[in-house]
């Protein structure tokens, strides 16, 4: 494919005279390669960007998870012209469901010999591609050279531009990007990806959740104070599952992540009582009665009756292993439980069930079995806690999928687990959790913890 490069004609602006600035116009290309070719084309320093290039541009490039449509809502002339502005721009525009991607929103992932070219693809953001669809190669968000993870805002635009942040080329050579191998071969593979998003959005809706909690000790992944990101394979895991309830889903491409990782995934029909009250301003009552503490925490009660019901047979089998109270409040009913029977991570999946989906009645359902859920997990856990020094297969690394979808086979519930290996538990003998508050650390330790 023939590319224009600079021109000197004096009646075009001078943006459209930089060399690369034709190349705007390939489809599925990421705006952090069409911006970093102008950098790297037209040797463009720090001050040569500010003044030649649009600030949103060069913003839009390095913090595309950052991209909001509100941006796109009146773009410029150049960006106008696209067929599909988002596709461009937005990495989330390629993924149908976000929350289940194990890749770094803050890395710049792709395939190195895609990159070595000068070209990357938003689509190849998330997780859901494995391979590079053409060269056969694992994608990578580290750099292939020196291993650093390839953060997007490293260092400045100038030096950013096909760079990993220790300082290595991307790019093989002085390749600028004009040319890009194979580039009509990428278009149209990643064009097949695409209609296989659009068919997978069409066949299932999520309509309460996801959710995803990593119990302690955090997954690797998780830096201080970030949600970790749910492991490998969570997504294809979900779609095997789907497919035993006689969900008709689009074929696998031979490049597309089909690992289940560690992930075990149950599928059960969903049915709440449709007939109870609730809307949205019973849901921020709910989200209002939150309250987290160094020593004690306090969640709603969606279903008081239901909530009762739990305790009476929990305490009835297990004693009052909780040292918990229900407690009647201004906003509503609240359980009031020691800090350290719960993580923070488990209790914002808790909020994020009441702040997520149209239907609110559905959200309170699914919420309440969550919470009980929740529990039974902080029961086992607090027992192996005070009994660490004996086996215990209840103190390694796990995590737990959550959520409520909608299929033409009918509302069905999604839950998934992992359990990592034995060797994990060692971490739990020194275990601390930032808490959700500006004074402190809620520390839960091996036989230890606020009381």
């Amino acid at each position: 494919m023939m590319v224009s490069n600079a021109t000197n004609d004096p009646d075009r602006p001078l943006l459209e005279r930089l060399i690369g600035f034709d190349t705007l116009s390939r489809p599925l290309e990421s705006w952090y390669a069409f911006v970093g070719r102008l950098i790297r084309a037209n040797l463009l320093n720090d001050v040569d960007i500010r003044h030649q290039l649009p600030a949103d541009w060069v913003r839009w490039a390095f913090a595309p998870h950052a991209v909001q449509t509100s941006d796109l809502a009146a773009p410029g002339a150049d960006i106008k012209g696209l067929p599909d502005p988002q596709l461009k721009l937005r990495p989330v525009a390629w993924h149908p469901f976000p929350d289940l991607s194990s890749t770094p929103p803050e890395c710049l992932r792709g395939c190195p010999q895609c990159l070595q070219a000068g070209y990357h693809s938003y689509a190849l953001q998330g997780d859901l591609i494995a391979r590079c669809p053409v060269h056969d190669e694992a994608l990578v968000y580290r750099c292939p050279h020196c291993d650093t993870p390839l953060l997007w805002q490293a260092r400045s635009p100038g030096l950013s531009a096909f760079h990993c942040p220790a300082g290595c080329p991307l790019l093989e050579g002085v390749h600028s990007g004009l040319h890009v191998p194979h580039e009509a071969q990428i278009t149209a593979a990643l064009q097949e990806h695409l209609a296989w998003i659009q068919a997978l959005r069409q066949a299932i809706a999520v309509v309460s959740g996801p959710v995803h909690i990593a119990y302690p000790p955090y997954l690797a992944v998780a830096p201080l104070r970030t949600p970790p990101l749910p492991s490998k394979g969570l997504l294809p895991a979900l779609l095997h599952a789907l497919q035993a309830t006689g969900l008709a889903l689009p074929t696998f491409a031979p490049y597309h992540e089909q690992s289940h990782g560690r992930w075990t995934v149950a599928v059960q029909a969903w049915t709440w009582n449709q007939a109870e009250i609730a809307d949205e301003d019973q849901l921020e009552r709910y989200r209002r009665a939150f309250r987290r503490g160094a020593y004690r925490t306090y969640v709603p009660l969606a279903s008081r009756a239901a909530f009762d019901h739990w305790l009476v047979d929990s305490e009835s089998a297990h004693g009052r292993w909780h040292d918990g109270a229900v407690e009647e409040g201004s906003l509503c009913a609240t359980f009031v439980l020691p800090s350290y029977l719960v993580t923070n991570n488990e209790l914002t999946a808790l909020r994020r069930l009441l702040a997520r989906g149209s239907d609110p009645g559905l959200a309170c359902a699914h919420y309440q079995h969550a919470l009980i859920e929740l529990l039974e997990h902080a029961r086992v856990r607090r027992i192996a806690l005070d009994a660490l020094e004996k086996p215990s297969p209840h103190v390694t690394v796990a995590e737990a999928f959550d959520a409520i979808v909608r299929t033409a086979t009918g509302y069905w519930r999604v839950s998934g687990r992992t359990k990592g290996d034995d060797e994990s538990r060692s971490a739990w003998r020194d275990f601390r959790e930032p808490a959700e508050m500006a004074s402190g650390i809620i520390h839960v330790m091996r036989r230890h913890g606020p009381r």
